[in-house]
């Protein structure tokens, strides 16, 4: 919860190399406190629609020597690295108007189904 934000907040680098399941929230989270947020290629987040970062953030092979370089150059021009994340930011704030659209859209199918049925 807040906790985990406020250490983002205080973060530079958010690093995943986990599994990703799916569209994970972490990574999100941290892009939104300002981190720069560095993956692997594993599950969700080897699809472009799941975690678009910018390509120069996913590594598809563990190499410690490119990551390492990686992470230096992100806090040492930290600013650099971040403007990089607005794109991703971006597409998270519009995830929660596309998510709206979803929901709106599927409760007028359900009300017309209704009506519908009623009408018969």
């Amino acid at each position: 919860g807040e906790e985990v934000v406020a250490l983002l907040k205080r973060s530079k680098v958010y690093i995943d190399f986990g599994p990703h399941p799916g569209m994970d929230r972490l990574p999100r989270e941290a892009a939104l406190a300002g981190c720069v947020v560095v993956t692997n290629c594993e599950g969700a987040a080897n699809f472009e629609e799941d975690l678009p970062l910018p390509s120069e953030f996913k590594f598809r092979k563990f190499e410690v020597d490119k990551i390492y370089i990686m992470l230096k150059e992100c806090c040492r021009e930290h600013a650099t690295y971040a403007r990089k994340m607005e794109p991703y930011r971006n597409w998270i704030r519009g995830q929660e108007k596309q998510m709206k659209a979803c929901v709106d859209r599927f409760v007028d199918r359900v009300v017309a189904r209704r009506i519908a049925k009623q009408v018969k």
